[in-house]
């Protein structure tokens, strides 16, 4: 009998949509060849494919279209806008959020004038100490994640903006871990730079978008052709895009639909608490994201906890970061001020499209079972 595996791990990628895997298939037919800057007809068809994804993907994020620059991901888009500032204003300062995304904290190492925002116990951003950073230091740009992949918080991106345009400098929001879960308004937000992945919302991997708000600015990395207005050189992904615009277009209508998994996530949350009462759910009483649930425990090793639950055939995320084979304390834990212990021991759990309640029952069936093994 085949295994029924259950994945709970959408914040690292999700499954395929149904929608993207179909206008994906038809343009892989292997009787077409798509290349949008030929002039012909299957030039011209591919272009609209992809002007077709742009308007999708605009919609997603409340932005217009010819705002919608396409690339490889959000960690092409982190590093464009990152390498833009760096390069056009080297006597300014870059201030991230701590605790991001390896391709926005990876700066600090790379690039000079790069300073980290300290955050709170919840993950937010200090205010109070991003407006010391802002009135002591020339600032180009502010760079902070909309919402936390990891713990689910969401920032006060308004508040944010408000600040930073106050001093005179542009706002970056990776975008990644909200895109698709929650409303997103890139022009109520104020918002100068927006980076998403499609294979985050249920497109393709290998493609997403930097959205470019009404700043000014034109930041590019790679350099050739004229594709995306000269800003992102390179023949166009044409399924990818496609794809893209497709999972973004199912995801925004699904939205409302969407919210309801944060009242399986209170469930879950809630069970977890009877079954294993010393667990840790982060930022519990911070707005977050509906899919996604944070939780480390003093008397469990998360790695065998996870190996576990993969040989049951459920894949759930440790919060921590292997890197050589070594494990590292979750980055944004230890930023929230955690221990080097409980930042080693976490493990999120995050839903999407297609997850059950079922899926949720039987993972905490698991759990159960694994918790009364290991601790007895």
């Amino acid at each position: 009998m085949k295994k029924e595996y259950i994945y709970l791990d959408y914040n690292a990628t999700t499954p395929l949509r149904p929608e993207a895997w179909g206008i994906m298939r038809d343009i892989l037919d292997t009787s077409h060849a798509y290349n949008a800057s030929s002039i012909h007809h299957f030039g011209r068809k591919a272009r609209k494919y992809i002007e077709d994804a742009r308007v999708q993907v605009a919609k997603l994020v409340n932005a217009d279209a010819n705002q919608v620059i396409f690339n490889s991901g959000a960690t092409e888009g982190n590093n464009t806008i990152l390498l833009h500032f760096a390069k056009t204003y080297p006597d300014d300062t870059i201030l991230i959020a701590d605790g991001q995304h390896p391709s926005i904290m990876k700066s600090l190492a790379i690039l000079d004038n790069i300073k980290t925002i300290p955050i709170d116990k919840g993950g937010i951003v200090n205010i109070k100490e991003l407006e010391t950073l802002l009135s002591n230091n020339k600032i180009s740009l502010v760079s902070c994640s909309y919402a936390s992949s990891e713990t689910g918080s969401i920032q006060n991106v308004s508040e944010l903006s408000d600040l930073t345009h106050k001093h005179g400098a542009l706002l970056h929001c990776d975008a990644t871990g909200a895109a698709g879960k929650i409303p997103l308004n890139i022009k109520e937000s104020n918002i100068d730079f927006l980076t998403i992945s499609s294979h985050k919302i249920g497109g393709p991997q290998g493609v997403g978008a930097l959205i470019i708000g009404i700043c000014g600015q034109s930041p590019a990395l790679l350099f050739g052709g004229g594709q995306e207005k000269h800003m992102r050189a390179g023949t166009q992904n044409v399924a990818g895009i496609a794809g893209f615009g497709a999972a973004s277009q199912a995801a925004l209508e699904s939205l409302n639909e969407y919210q309801k998994l944060g009242l399986l996530r209170t469930k879950l949350e809630s069970k977890l608490k009877e079954l294993s009462p010393d667990i840790i759910i982060h930022c519990k009483d911070i707005k977050r994201i509906p899919n996604t649930s944070f939780f480390s425990s003093p008397s469990i090793n998360a790695q065998n906890i996870l190996m576990a639950l993969d040989l049951e055939g459920i894949a759930i995320s440790s919060g921590s970061a292997c890197s050589s084979g070594s494990v590292k304390p979750s980055r944004v834990l230890t930023a929230m001020g955690l221990d080097e212990k409980t930042a080693s021991n976490s493990l999120r759990i995050s839903m999407g499209w297609a997850t059950k309640e079922s899926d949720i029952k039987t993972f905490l069936s698991e759990w159960e079972k694994i918790i009364r093994r290991v601790t007895n």
